[in-house]
């Protein structure tokens, strides 16, 4: 039996900061390398559907398709606020990609239907129980041999980092980072069923060191 989902937790924790989602990605997050990082491994793939789980604002999902551009891209949030301003960052690219909201641990897409599954920076937010839930429903809608690329905080590289990450970790909470900090989330790649996993790369940021994890389904 699945355990029920802890409230919805905003990335910036309160709904009034989401509007300043973008800078702060832009100012801490040193986004547009980790966001490299994280789309270099799948640059030669030739998927056809591709599910960004926690889109936000739509920034990687509208890099998704620049780089899929044959591809059907989802993106998926929990939040209506973040969806609205990526709603609008689509409309004004004119790109054709689909926005739903919903939550990660119950996933509104079929079994087997996706060749590429995404998700930067959400699963800090959420509970143990929910981070293998959420791991597992992305398992579930990738294809067989499809692929996850993940960037989440990971074991900090360094003491500064440590450091830093504990001043996060006071904004997001200390149980649901406990598993990043400790490099967790191979396992929990591996205990819903991944295979192959590796970090392809990580970043050092203003908050702390970003993991990058490949796996395949």
């Amino acid at each position: 039996m699945k355990t029920a989902a802890a409230p919805y937790k905003p990335a910036l924790r309160w709904n009034g900061l989401t509007r300043f989602y973008d800078q702060v990605m832009a100012l801490t997050m040193r986004e547009d390398r980790f966001r490299t990082l994280l789309l270099e491994p799948i640059r030669n793939h030739k998927p056809r559907y591709v599910l960004d789980v926690g889109c936000g604002t739509g920034t990687q999902a509208l890099l998704l398709h620049h780089q899929f551009t044959e591809a059907s891209v989802f993106g998926l949030d929990g939040d209506k606020t973040a969806l609205a301003i990526a709603q609008q960052k689509h409309a004004v690219a004119g790109w054709p990609i689909v926005l739903d909201q919903g939550l990660s641990t119950a996933l509104p897409y079929p079994d087997g239907s996706m060749d590429i599954v995404t998700c930067s920076l959400l699963l800090h937010h959420l509970t143990d129980a929910d981070k293998k839930q959420s791991i597992g429903e992305m398992r579930r809608v990738l294809a067989s041999g499809g692929t996850l690329m993940l960037a989440d905080w990971g074991k900090p590289a360094n003491e500064l980092m440590r450091l830093l990450f504990f001043g996060l970790q006071l904004f997001d909470g200390f149980d649901t980072t406990k598993a990043n900090v400790e490099g967790l989330i191979p396992n929990m790649l591996y205990d819903e069923g991944f295979k192959q996993i590796t970090q392809t790369g990580q970043v050092n940021t203003l908050f702390g060191t970003l993991a990058i994890y490949y796996a395949k389904s």
